[in-house]
């Protein structure tokens, strides 16, 4: 439930702190006193975005905080998950600013809009009148069924969604395949030229850059044979490695009377072998020097070839490599497209039954909900004076024509739902959205509020108005299955009647008043005298007369 509510430089709330408790709570007030923005400040601790605009003139931020009391396995496993402390409170906290610095804290813990989104299907229900407009619309029925059960379906959901996933991208592969051999089709001719020219080649990157290497030292064979003949003779005929020799075994033998002879003998023992090994490289250089004129034209030939190939596609040695595999993959595909087709063929059916299945699954599910709904719905509307009341979901599913038609598929699934009512006896049962009253798509909601709550143990719900242009009778029959339904959750009501106001465990009473040039909201619990003058008013204008004084008098007694 919502504990406390608290708020600072939030439209023309300059600053108000509330407790709310369990049962029910109504808030009245003139139209305009603000009453809705105090349900405002509550939707964004629930993740609605925030707009610059609410940030009361003068002021460069706002700040809403909430504590919602819950134990809730959901919700202890989004904290978890989040790595958020968690006992049985929650504190949100939201920060809005004029230069965007928007804050969201949960549990003083840095945190964000969709874990709040995530928390709040658990938290609390904000119902306005504007709610009812979704009964005038079937598309979003749906999402109503849906919501009956939330928890239950959403892994029947989540498995269609997955499977559906898994279909799309088999048509998708399949389409591809259609349109890759279309266009191979007409570049095929290309495609053949261009692989046995490349192929023809027999390209090989390792060995294009030994053929690089060979021509770039039989091209400097000159200067290469002048330099390994002067280190041949420079090391050897000038005795380098003998005199190195000789020195390293003298040093050797003081190398044990200090660590720095020691040292210094390590280092030409190190370079006497270095010396040695690098004379028989030479040498062996040397003896293996040798210029082909018809190797080096051959190579000089090959290498030409190949740069011309390079430059004709504009890709390096290993793109054409590549692009030699593309080829061959294509024009493969191209020979062999019937198979292949047929093989993507058979992923696309079974991927289509996986699917149709879980939609099934899916379909079956929701018919069984809207049978629990229907009855929960014509029992409620009765209460709500509908005595005559009939009331049916009708859930149909699309029939894909075969397993390519994936324009039957919804994101949700088969199905459309369609709500059908009668609301007088011995008339047929028509589509909600185009035969109820606007007092009778109230009551619907109303039924529908009603019995979701108690499916989904949502701990509180908010009503902002929704009895709006309803009174007499069925008023006092909307409040009293407003009360009802506050014995399993805790209800807060913003009304304008006065037998809804009667029901209420508490009272608030919001006013608007001018201080320092501004206006500011305030707020207050009433006591049962201050509830009498309140809810005279709301019966008979500013004028608060002896009677009406009786009969609030009486609501409050037997409300």
């Amino acid at each position: 439930m919502l504990k406390s509510l608290e708020v600072r430089n939030f439209a023309i709330i300059d600053y108000i702190k509330l407790d709310f408790f369990q049962g029910m709570t109504v808030l009245t007030g003139e139209t305009g006193a603000g009453k809705s923005i105090i349900v405002d400040a509550i939707s964004l601790l629930l993740g609605e975005r925030a707009q610059k605009e609410m940030i009361a003139s003068k002021n460069d931020s706002a700040e809403i905080i909430g504590i919602f009391s819950i134990d809730s396995k959901e919700v202890k496993n989004i904290l978890e998950e989040n790595e958020i402390d968690y006992e049985n409170d929650i504190e949100i906290y939201r920060l809005i600013s004029k230069d965007n610095r928007n804050i969201v804290k949960i549990n003083n813990q840095t945190s964000s809009l969709k874990i709040i989104k995530d928390l709040a299907l658990y938290l609390a229900d904000i119902h306005s009148q504007f709610d009812t407009n979704q009964l005038i619309n079937p598309d979003n029925y749906l999402k109503l069924v849906d919501d009956f059960r939330k928890k239950r379906i959403q892994p029947l959901i989540d498995n269609y969604q997955e499977a559906y996933e898994h279909y799309y991208l088999d048509i998708k592969s399949y389409n591809d395949q259609i349109k890759k051999k279309d266009e191979s089709l007409k570049k095929l001719d290309l495609y053949k030229f261009q692989l046995n020219e490349i192929k023809n080649l027999e390209l090989d990157q390792d060995e294009y850059e030994e053929m690089v290497e060979r021509i770039n030292i039989l091209e400097n064979i000159d200067k290469i044979n002048t330099s390994l003949e002067k280190g041949k003779f420079y090391l050897n005929d000038e005795f380098v490695i003998d005199r190195l020799y000789e020195i390293k075994n003298d040093f050797e033998d003081i190398s044990k009377l200090s660590s720095e002879f020691e040292e210094m003998y390590n280092r030409i023992n190190e370079v006497y072998y270095e010396l040695d090994d690098i004379n028989s490289q030479i040498v062996n250089r040397l003896d293996n020097l040798d210029f082909d004129r018809s190797d080096f034209d051959m190579m000089i030939e090959r290498v030409n070839d190949i740069n011309k190939i390079k430059q004709k596609y504009n890709m390096s040695l290993n793109e054409l490599i590549e692009y030699q595999n593309f080829l061959e993959n294509a024009i493969n595909d191209v020979v062999n497209f019937d198979e292949l087709l047929e093989s993507k063929k058979e992923d696309v059916l079974t991927s289509f039954n996986k699917l149709m299945m879980e939609a099934n699954n899916l379909s079956e599910y929701r018919k069984d909900i809207a049978k629990k709904i229907t009855k929960e719905i014509e029992e409620t509307l009765v209460e709500l004076v509908i005595k005559n009341a009939k009331f049916r979901i009708d859930i149909e599913q699309s029939n894909p024509k075969n397993e390519f038609d994936y324009t039957s598929f919804k994101k949700a699934g088969l199905d459309t739902v369609e709500f059908m009512i009668s609301t007088n006896k011995g008339e047929p049962l028509k589509p909600l959205a185009k035969t109820a009253s606007g007092g009778e798509m109230s009551r619907v909601m109303l039924a529908f509020k009603t019995i979701f709550a108690r499916s989904q143990n949502l701990p509180t719900i908010i009503f902002d108005e929704i009895d709006t242009g309803i009174s007499g009778f069925i008023a006092k029959q909307i409040a009293r299955k407003i009360s009802d339904l506050s014995k399993i959750t805790q209800v807060v009501s913003i009304t304008h009647i006065p037998q809804v106001v009667a029901q209420g465990s508490y009272h608030l009473a919001v006013t608007k008043e001018i201080k320092n040039n501004s206006t500011q909201i305030k707020v207050k619990y009433l006591n049962h005298d201050e509830r009498v003058i309140e809810i005279a008013k709301m019966v008979s204008g500013d004028t608060v007369t002896e009677a009406a004084k009786d009969i609030a008098r009486e609501l409050l007694l037997n409300p």
